[in-house]
């Protein structure tokens, strides 16, 4: 009986551990979509200057023949950056998806963990009583 108690006690113990550590790991997955929530919001903002900037070369594009191949190619490679941004932007929401699922499978787990617990702490106390009656 003592050996099941200490036992008992024991997985106890590492559950209480485990559900810390889970409980950590979620709360670090948290301020990790947070961090990319934001590098999201800065993408924005950046794709925002960079069409802006597009807009601005456009209108100048009246220059020189020269100065109008130099326009031309500053233009593609706004382009060419807002397409990485657009990229970008996308794989920032699929993160962002994947640590809200990473999230919600956390605490799946932190739940089933909570109710081994309290089955584990009944059956504790019944060993407890059942030692107590003797």
């Amino acid at each position: 009986y003592f050996k099941q108690i200490n036992l008992s006690i024991m997985a106890a113990e590492v559950l209480k551990k485990k559900i810390q550590e889970l409980m950590n790991e979620r709360d670090e997955a948290l301020e990790k979509g947070d961090a990319l929530e934001n590098q999201l919001n800065d993408m924005k903002e950046q794709l925002l200057k960079a069409e802006f900037e597009k807009k601005e070369l456009e209108r100048r594009l009246k220059l020189t023949e020269v100065e109008l191949d130099n326009q031309s190619s500053l233009r593609n490679q706004l382009k060419k950056k807002s397409i990485n941004l657009k990229v970008e932007d996308e794989r920032i929401k699929d993160d962002m998806k994947s640590q809200v699922k990473s999230i919600n499978e956390m605490e799946e787990l932190l739940q089933l963990i909570d109710t081994r617990y309290e089955e584990l702490e009944l059956d504790y106390n019944e060993t407890m009583e059942d030692l107590n009656a003797l």
